[in-house]
């Protein structure tokens, strides 16, 4: 046994492995514990204690080491978020199977433990496909310094988590393509706490379709982006594009995707296109300010978000600045964040609102 990622077992002369881990979110917060996504949640104002995350992990390998699994069941909704096995021999080819979040953008992939910020931007719930039932074909493409490149290939029921049954013939399919610019895959996660010497980047981008009964995803599954009414069997047709650049360099962390995804209902003949963005850096400050305390990251975003292109005068906005004090990187970590909002799109009534959280992330083992 030894202590890696999480408690970790090797059995039979290492052709059997298992690590489990556990991992909590406890916060405090004001006014609203979420983005408010309806008009009425901008009515429930409330102080509050949470767990806002408890969750279970296991992975490990058999026979072979590149075959590996990985679950992950959630506690407090109590559902199973991961289920999946890959081949993972060869570096430019691996295989995937069972359910996980699909790599589709970078904001979504990244663990909400190894997040910057406490949560995603209000542009994640709008074009995030979330977790999925599939299959994935992925690999790295290394030909040296710049020509670097990470691709996704994959195919899912598109009925979100659980959704092992397709409503109709059509399936969901992703492609995503990253070039690696500096001949190093930058990893799925926030901050620079490697405090890299050399600048690492990622530029990135992801298309996207399915027709189903459900217009946004979520970790409860499939549901309805808000104007949107409870599909019938193959009603909505999505297509999306995103644009992602992403880099760390001394401290500092810079995360950026833009968005398009356009709505068809297929059975009012109604198209409906969305955009969004969001832009989020960090630094650590003890890099340019003598003193300046080693485990503190300062941290600012700013997102926007257009529900319908078409109309005038209903759009959304995030503005968010905050701090991290890193006690064991992202395993054990303090973060207070406030957030101010400006909501247009619930008319008639123009909607602002100011949201405050202190949250403690800690892993177990």
């Amino acid at each position: 046994m030894k202590k890696g990622n999480g408690y970790e077992f090797h059995f039979l002369d290492d052709q059997y492995s298992l690590n489990f881990d556990f991992r909590g979110q406890f916060r405090a917060f004001y006014r609203h514990a979420n983005f408010p996504v309806t008009p009425e949640d901008f009515d429930k104002v409330s102080t509050s204690l949470a767990i806002s995350r408890a969750r279970i992990k296991m992975g490990g390998h058999v026979f072979k080491k590149y075959y590996t699994f990985y679950l992950e069941q959630d506690i407090v909704g109590g559902n199973l978020l991961d289920a999946r096995v890959m081949i993972e021999k060869y570096p430019y080819m691996k295989f995937k199977m069972g359910q996980w979040k699909v790599h589709y953008n970078r904001e979504r992939t990244i663990s909400s433990g190894s997040l910057m910020p406490i949560d995603r931007s209000i542009v994640n719930s709008v074009f995030t496909v979330d977790r999925q039932i599939g299959a994935s074909m992925y690999g790295d493409l290394d030909g040296g310094n710049a020509a670097n490149f990470s691709y996704w290939a994959s195919v899912f029921t598109g009925m979100g988590r659980g959704g092992s049954v397709n409503d109709d013939n059509h399936l969901m399919y992703m492609l995503r393509l990253q070039w690696n610019p500096n001949g190093e895959v930058l990893k799925f996660s926030g901050s620079d706490l490697e405090d890299h010497d050399k600048f690492v980047s990622s530029v990135a981008i992801a298309g996207l379709t399915n027709t189903s009964k459900y217009t946004s995803f979520s970790t409860r599954g499939g549901g309805q982006l808000y104007g949107f009414e409870n599909g019938e069997n193959g009603q909505y047709k999505i297509s999306q594009a995103m644009f992602e650049t992403a880099f760390k360099y001394k401290g500092l962390s810079w995360e950026q995707e833009l968005h398009y995804k356009k709505i068809d209902d297929r059975i009012n003949n109604v198209s409906t296109p969305l955009y969004g963005y969001y832009v989020q850096a960090g630094y650590f400050f003890h890099h340019l300010i003598e003193g300046f305390p080693k485990p503190l990251e300062i941290y600012a975003r700013q997102a926007f978000y257009d529900p319908d292109k078409e109309m005038d005068d209903n759009n959304n906005c995030e503005y968010t600045i905050g701090c991290n004090w890193f006690f064991n990187k992202h395993k054990n970590k303090l973060t207070l964040n406030y957030t101010h909002l400006k909501y247009d799109q619930f008319n008639p009534e123009y909607k602002t609102s100011n949201m405050v959280a202190l949250q403690w992330d800690v892993s177990v083992f």
